[in-house]
């Protein structure tokens, strides 16, 4: 994208994270979101659970559910995370 886009129920970014560098524990509350590996792995800890993703697979958080993505791979982790919002 060459600019952010402007909708109402939607927003994205791209993450990047060096070798054990995680975003930190959130909830995205009244949100869902969707996470797309484009280089690197990951531990997604999400619920109480550790799954491992890697580069080309993606994964579906549900609303509420707190959450955090590490960088396991000995090189920078690249994602994309997309949220939608709802009422």
């Amino acid at each position: 994208m060459v600019k952010p886009p402007f909708s109402r129920i939607m927003k994205s970014g791209r993450v990047l994270l060096m070798p054990d560098e995680d975003v930190g524990e959130h909830t995205t509350d009244k949100r869902e979101e969707l996470i797309i590996i484009l280089n690197g792995d990951a531990a997604i800890i999400a619920d109480g659970e550790t799954i491992q993703i890697s580069e080309g697979e993606t994964y579906f958080i549900k609303e509420g559910i707190k959450h955090n993505v590490k960088n396991i791979s000995n090189e920078p982790l690249e994602y994309i995370y997309v949220v939608s919002t709802f009422d």
